[in-house]
């Protein structure tokens, strides 16, 4: 005969977590991240999606959201900004607040590498460069 499993209890919800997600977060799967982990519940990241990569997801879409919870030695679980729970081995996140590399070439970040180009060549162009001089 087969023994019920324990009733699961919520994680607690740390205060910067938005309201409409706060359920979601409490609610993700996993268990306590261990202490050496890069990365503890409730901090935000980001993932980077590329879209070449083969299958559809957080590969090729990216996101940002929070670190819940782990199910394994390096996978964390967490929600995203949209409240959608994912699984990503600790390496393959970079903190939230890390700055967007303007020349990189992921899908996620778009928008903000477009705006940090458009400043830095306003800067230019307020600098008197002739960007313009050599162009075909």
């Amino acid at each position: 005969m087969m023994s019920a499993a324990p009733p699961r209890t919520p994680h607690p919800v740390p205060d910067h977590i938005p309201a409409p997600l706060r359920e979601a977060y409490a609610w993700t799967k996993g268990r306590a991240i261990p202490q050496h982990c890069p990365y503890q519940s409730g901090d935000p990241v980001k993932r980077h999606g590329y879209s070449g990569y083969p299958a559809p997801g957080h590969r090729r879409t990216g996101f940002r959201g929070w670190v819940v919870a782990t199910v394994g030695a390096t996978i964390l679980t967490g929600i995203t900004e949209d409240g959608e729970e994912w699984w990503e081995e600790w390496g393959d996140l970079e903190p939230a607040d890390t700055p967007v590399n303007p020349w990189a070439g992921c899908t996620c970040c778009r928008e903000e590498r477009l705006a940090l180009r458009r400043a830095e060549y306003a800067r230019e162009q307020a600098r008197g460069q002739q960007l313009g001089l050599f162009a075909s």
